[in-house]
């Protein structure tokens, strides 16, 4: 990892601009130095408020991992530009993606970048001189997050090196990989210490909170299959307040940030603070022109068709599913004003004043997701008849009947296809795959769908093995890093 993101995390680079205002704000202020830094209640404040700027970074091209590497999305081939950064994203989709893939070393460093900055904090913390009241919940926070990067790092890279302390001297950069059950041990601590110190509500919205801490704990438990354990954090979410939204569409919806369904998303703004998204524009079509799409003038030709629903996904929402509407635009107007029959996501789409620059959040963790874990959960312990109530609160908001499955086989299967829906093109879809035992079969099937339909697929292309289920360590830091050793299948 890069030694320097050690040297400066926690010393104010991204600070709170003001702590007295309602909502999560990292916009750059000043740089500051340990010397006169984690000192006041302010300090520790502004200290944890840069630990989550990492997730906007690392959340700008998540999908590409998370959604393009499962069945549920693709990109549209352009044969005039094949620049290193489009043949990279085609590479994760079709499972031919190597080392030096900058997407993939995207996700490890930003990961680790949060882990340094929660590490200054944590080191610190428990001799400062601040309320016992606020340096429970500014801890509370900081574990989270570090629970949640490594949560991140361990799903897609398997065991990697576990910084614990904030690292002083180059010599410390260096750690060998620990074993993933080390690092779930310690994801798991930080994750339990967290919803015993969260309070159930922030004044500061978009900062985490028990109910955050419970839903990780809940991910973390189901991928280690350890049900009871998953139940019974689930089942304290549905206690703490969440509730669906009458109307799916509105959960993502901008002007409705950290409403009663979210439970934790990455926080963004419009504007010229740096603190955008542009979700929108990059799964939007290519045109030279995107007034017809999105509102804006500007050319998208380099920067859409990315995250295209395929025909698989779209097939499986059910005829009247509300979800579909305001998810999938089945086609659009192109700048001559000829409509275009090519889906693209909108579920991210929404008014905006500027081209490539977007007020939207990012979804972690909704309530619906919560439901639907939990029906998974109970399911997988035999309690069928308990799991379908969570599971069809999710289908009657999307304006669909009650599930018809009963049977624990048939239910599983059910409450797979409806996470599908529900969740689709909020990354969940490829660790779903891989913590249910799904990636490989269901991907070699839909991998030779793709071949059979895109000539320009040759090659090598969606070999689909256990190998495969992880992503290669990025070669930039077993090069800066000798102890590190690459996972198997990659050179």
């Amino acid at each position: 990892m890069k030694i320097k993101q050690f040297f400066t995390a926690g010393l104010g680079l991204f600070l709170l601009s003001s702590c007295s205002k309602s909502f999560l704000e990292l916009t750059p202020q000043t740089g500051v130095s340990v010397a006169n830094f984690f000192i006041s209640e302010d300090d520790f404040t502004k200290a944890v408020t840069g630990a989550y700027r990492p997730l906007q970074n690392l959340y700008y091209d998540a999908y590409v991992m998370g959604e393009m590497r499962s069945d549920n999305t693709y990109y549209l081939y352009n044969t005039s530009n094949r620049g290193g950064q489009i043949v990279e994203k085609e590479n994760i989709n079709t499972f031919t993606d190597v080392a030096t893939n900058s997407y993939v070393y995207n996700k490890y460093i930003n990961c680790y970048d949060g882990i340094a900055k929660t590490n200054a904090v944590l080191q610190r913390i428990d001799g400062a001189s601040i309320s016992a009241t606020t340096k429970s919940n500014l801890k509370g926070q900081a574990e989270f997050l570090r629970a949640f990067y490594y949560f991140e790092l361990v799903q897609y890279f398997g065991g990697v090196p576990l910084h614990l302390k904030e690292v002083s001297t180059v010599a410390e950069t260096a750690l060998p990989r620990s074993s993933a059950a080390d690092v779930y041990k310690q994801i798991l601590a930080d994750a339990t210490d967290a919803a015993a110190m969260l309070p159930k509500t922030q004044t500061v919205k978009g900062q985490v909170t028990q109910g955050s801490a419970k839903m990780l704990l809940g991910y973390i438990y189901m991928t280690l299959k350890q049900y009871p354990d998953a139940e019974r954090v689930l089942k304290d979410v549905t206690t703490l307040g969440y509730s669906l939204l009458p109307d799916y569409a509105s959960v993502f919806d901008p002007t409705n940030k950290n409403n009663a369904e979210s439970i934790f998303e990455v926080q963004y703004l419009q504007g010229t603070q740096g603190l955008q998204s542009n979700f929108a524009y990059q799964f939007a079509p290519g045109v030279t022109d995107t007034k017809n799409i999105t509102g804006q003038t500007g050319n998208s030709q380099n920067l859409g068709d990315w995250n295209i629903p395929t025909a698989d996904l779209i097939a499986a929402y059910e005829p009247g599913d509300k979800r579909k509407a305001a998810s999938i635009a089945d086609s659009y107007v192109n700048p001559a004003g000829a409509t275009v029959a090519q889906p693209f996501v909108i579920k991210y789409l929404h008014p905006h004043a500027q081209f490539n620059n977007t007020n939207d959040n990012w979804p972690v963790y909704r309530y619906a997701d919560a439901l639907l874990l939990l029906a998974e959960c109970l399911n997988e312990q035999g309690k069928a008849a308990e799991a379908v109530p969570y599971l069809n609160q999710v289908r009657a908001r999307a304006g669909l009947a009650a599930t018809t499955a009963t049977a624990q086989t048939d239910l599983r299967t059910a409450i797979a296809k409806e996470r599908r829906v529900e969740l689709a093109f909020e990354n969940h879809r490829w660790l779903d795959l891989v913590r249910t035992g799904q990636a490989i079969p269901v991907m070699t099937a839909y991998g030779a769908k793709q071949k059979a339909i895109r000539p320009y697929l040759t090659g090598n292309v969606y070999n689909v093995t256990e190998n495969r289920l992880l992503f290669p360590i990025p070669q930039n830091e077993l090069l800066i890093n000798k102890l590190l050793t690459q996972n198997p299948g990659y050179l």
